[in-house]
């Protein structure tokens, strides 16, 4: 019998005592926000976890949200105490830096689970989990829309102050050839030899085989260096 009031209770849109919740519809709603805060462990291991970020703050998740779920509990049918513990938390600060803001996101899960457990309302609860992983799918397989992807990359020439001098407009017309995007960035004539830096936005592999060979037609001593980063977020 209090087996099915405390069912009852779940599904209900409110607890008017605390009395009126007993100790197993109590155990219900923590067992609830234990097993949802571990699925969303889950969720930032599976969806999050592969950035290699350094950070273990999902395992903080399961006593986050029971602690969450009990303190909101009890607050709904105490008004001192919930005054009392408004007045603690303001002086409260929590230094430890977040390593990335998408981290937020996360944390606000487990804080949304953990009340929806701590006003019995399970559908509202089954919502949000299903709009959550319906996000994190669409942001995991997403390419375009939802990602942002720098390119970036410098093309260092060396080569004979004389041979550059005679040649330039070739250079430059074979690096705007194989490079996309590509703008002068510095030049340096020292010591006979002159170092020319392009920056450009987009590379091939084969583009740039194909201008450190045509490079090496102009002068057998030309050298050529590229670094390229591609960066997703």
């Amino acid at each position: 019998m209090e087996s099915f009031y405390g069912l009852k209770l779940l599904s209900a849109d409110g607890i008017q005592k605390m009395s009126e919740i007993g100790l197993l519809p109590f155990f219900y709603i923590l067992l609830s926000s234990l097993i949802v805060s571990l699925f969303i462990s889950h969720l930032y291991i599976r969806f999050y976890g592969v950035k290699g970020t350094g950070s273990t703050l999902h395992r903080s998740f399961p006593l986050l949200g029971v602690s969450i779920t009990s303190i909101f509990v009890a607050l709904q049918f105490s008004i001192p105490l919930s005054l009392g513990l408004l007045g603690a938390l303001s002086i409260v600060r929590f230094r430890t830096p977040i390593k990335d803001p998408q981290e937020v996101g996360f944390i606000l899960l487990v804080i949304a689970s953990s009340l929806t457990c701590a006003t019995f309302n399970m559908p509202f609860l089954g919502l949000i989990m299903i709009v959550s992983i319906l996000g994190l799918v669409i942001l995991k397989f997403d390419k375009k829309m939802f990602r942002k992807v720098t390119d970036e990359g410098m093309l260092i020439i060396k080569m004979p102050s004389d041979i550059f001098q005679d040649n330039h407009q070739r250079v430059s017309g074979l690096v705007k050839s194989h490079l996309n995007k590509s703008k002068l960035d510095s030049m340096l004539d020292q010591d006979g030899i002159c170092t020319v830096n392009y920056t450009f936005s987009d590379l091939k592999e084969e583009e740039a085989h194909s201008l450190r060979g045509k490079l090496k037609e102009i002068s057998s001593e030309a050298n050529t260096n590229v670094f390229y980063t591609h960066i997703e977020q």
